[in-house]
């Protein structure tokens, strides 16, 4: 459950949120509590134990006409001074993040019916009233206080608007409840929905990170077309004259204050989309109801371990869920829950040309059948060929490298033709995720989907699925190797390791799970056999299985994007041992949360494991704890959520 504060009680925007976040579909996610920050009262609240801190409290624009010095004192002392004192007192008492409610106003208030103003990320903020002065010399003071535990968010929305919103809404409102006629001007605005920006602090809270945000709606908005909805919604008709405009243009051009009130009204100012981020809220996403979202995986544990939470987002929104994958048991759990399913044959490992040919025809027949909106490939096959035919078909394709593979990290003529196939089929890619920084700038020197990268945390992990776990103060320590069993993840290290480890040390033992390749059936018998492991065969429920385990051992030197099994036991509180290569080096800060072991080296690993045995049980159960710390602040897997919901919203 996410902790938020809002410091600013009875604010439209805070009350929006506030009911926002009760609603049912979001009951037991949110916890939502509000201070009144007239007077010092506020600063014996305990802040404490919260996540993010939206901080809404301020004095709203005025009439600047009207406004006295003190007055103006008082702006910078509410919108500058008071947030800058309750981000600190945040910070200090251990809150994360941090939201500040900006406005689009840092930029200055100037528009013209002459030329169309737009703002990119380029802009430099230009306030030329004190209102505005204020919110900007707030931003300049709050920027510094971000650090690596403490993200400061500054919101910048454009005029927001909905029932009960005040400012230049009301303005808008008084003039649709009184006029029959308005002119048609061809003006646009970058507006905010209440809901959508309601939306848009939810997801920014999920995510936890800090900077500068612009979010506008999904489409620009004309004056006259803004003051015909209000009149609408409110039983009033008004009639949109174009023979008007003429007018317009005319006071437009007249000094003093009535050119700029018309300037104000029908001027132009819009972010430019490149630089903001359009959003919408939940129930504006229900229209989208029968689109269609196809994956396209090599196994079904692709889907079911690590993308889930994907998948139950998008059934949520109203999206028509697809997916192609070889039939596995996690395929019956993904229909229940409403998935439809697509079998296909696909060998993981092969390079038989018939296959191949094969696995691109099964694409064209399955994306005439089901004609997605948008298609996710996971793994190199699905897509390198799953991107070949959407790009046929141009159906927005976004990718997702979860490693490079053997095949090019080995270098040769195989990655030499995979290059190829890459850049051919990522051309009209819609996006290429990537889970480490070696896989995307491997991509950067190839030239392949320049421009369209995105880094994500691996896969992220489910931090409710994977609680900390108590920590066994069990005298026999048990170690685990949870993978797929193969050379390439280090089994024969591990194997080799755990047989020096158990001639030399009582108390201690071994275990392995995971799905056995066909070399290695009979060698984890023998081993077993000899009580050198214990075999568990593939587990449902890792959480559950680590409830037991001390440490996970990983000595892998395969190809991987970031390790899940990593992710998964530093959020249950487990110390890991694992290699130091890309893909496992990201979870580690080594000597806190975990140790490397060198690569193909069993002598070394076994050194590790007794570096680890002769740990205190507090200094094992501190090293845990600081994994959980290190996945909860770097690798929530809602941050992936987000930015695929970000992606299936543009297609």
């Amino acid at each position: 459950m996410r902790k938020i504060l809002i410091t600013g009680a009875g604010s439209y925007i805070g009350t929006s949120l506030e009911k926002y976040l009760n609603r049912p579909e979001y009951e037991g996610r949110y916890r939502v509590d509000t201070v009144d920050m007239i007077g010092d009262g506020w600063k014996e609240k305990d802040f404490s134990g919260y996540d993010t801190v939206f901080h809404v409290a301020g004095i709203a624009h005025a009439d600047i006409s009207r406004v006295t010095e003190e007055q103006k004192r008082l702006y910078y002392r509410v919108n500058r001074d008071l947030a800058v004192s309750t981000a600190r007192k945040a910070k200090k008492e251990g809150v994360r993040q941090f939201i500040y409610m900006s406005s689009i106003i840092v930029y200055g208030e100037t528009t013209s019916i002459r030329k169309e103003r737009i703002i990119t990320k380029d802009t430099e903020p230009h306030p030329t009233s004190f209102y505005g002065d204020s919110k900007w010399k707030a931003e300049q003071k709050l920027v510094p206080l971000e650090d690596e535990n403490f993200h400061v968010a500054i919101l910048r929305p454009p005029m927001i608007y909905g029932e009960g919103c005040k400012g230049n809404y009301q303005m808008l409102k008084k003039i649709a409840m009184k006029v029959p006629v308005f002119p048609d001007f061809p003006n646009r605005r970058s507006m905010l929905e209440v809901e959508n920006l309601c939306e848009y602090v939810r997801k920014l809270i999920e995510g936890g990170k800090g900077g500068f945000f612009f979010p506008q709606d999904p489409e620009y908005v004309r004056t006259a077309e803004m003051v015909k909805k209000i009149a609408a919604e409110n039983g009033k008709t008004v009639h949109l004259v174009k023979g008007f405009n003429w007018g317009v243009r005319l006071l437009g051009h007249v000094p003093g204050k009535i050119g700029g009130m018309v300037n104000k009204a029908f001027g132009s100012l819009i972010y430019d989309r490149k630089s903001s981020e359009v959003v919408e809220c939940q129930t504006s996403c229900k229209r989208l109801a029968n689109k269609k979202v196809l994956f396209l995986v090599n196994h079904d544990v692709v889907i079911y371990n690590f993308r889930l939470e994907i998948v139950e987002q998008l059934l949520a929104d109203g999206y028509e869920v697809h997916v192609s994958s070889p039939y596995g048991e996690r395929i019956d759990d993904l229909i229940s829950i409403g998935v439809k399913y697509h079998p296909i044959k696909i060998n993981r490992h092969g390079m038989n040309p018939m296959e191949e040919v094969c696995l691109l025809k099964n694409y064209y027949v399955l994306f005439k059948i089901v004609r997605p909106d948008i298609v996710l490939g996971f793994t190199i096959k699905p897509n390198i060929y799953g991107a070949i035919v959407a790009r046929k078909y141009r159906i927005p394709f976004v990718a997702n490298i979860t490693g490079l593979g053997t095949a090019i990290e080995n270098g040769g003529i195989k990655q030499s033709l995979l290059t190829i196939l890459y850049k051919y089929a990522f051309a009209d890619v819609q996006k290429v995720f990537f889970q480490n920084q070696d896989n995307q700038l491997f991509f950067i020197n190839k030239g392949i989907a320049l421009g369209r990268h995105g880094l994500l945390p691996g896969s992220g992990v489910n931090l409710d699925r994977f609680p900390v776990l108590p920590y066994s103060n069990e005298k026999k320590i048990h170690f685990a190797f949870i993978s797929r069993i193969m050379r390439e993840k280090g089994i024969d290290q591990y194997l080799e390791a755990a047989e020096i480890i158990k001639n030399k040390y009582v108390g201690v033992e071994f275990h392995v799970c995971g799905f056995a390749e066909e070399e290695y059936a009979g060698k984890l018998e023998e081993f077993d056999e000899k009580g050198i492991v214990i075999y568990h065969g593939m587990i449902r429920d890792v959480a559950g299985f680590l409830k037991e385990i001390h440490c996970v051992v990983h000595p892998t030197y395969y190809s991987e994007g970031v390790s899940n099994i990593l992710l998964e036991s530093c959020a249950c509180g487990r110390p890991i041992i694992t290699t130091n290569r890309s893909g496992c080096r990201e979870v580690v800060n080594e000597g806190e949360n975990g140790f490397f072991t060198p690569e193909k080296n069993s002598k070394a690993l076994a050194e590790v494991i007794e570096t680890f045995l002769k740990l205190s049980f507090e200094e094992k159960k501190a090293m845990g704890l600081a994994g959980r710390r290190k996945v909860e602040a770097e690798f929530d897997r809602r941050i992936v959520v987000e930015a695929y919901m970000q992606e299936v919203y543009l297609a």
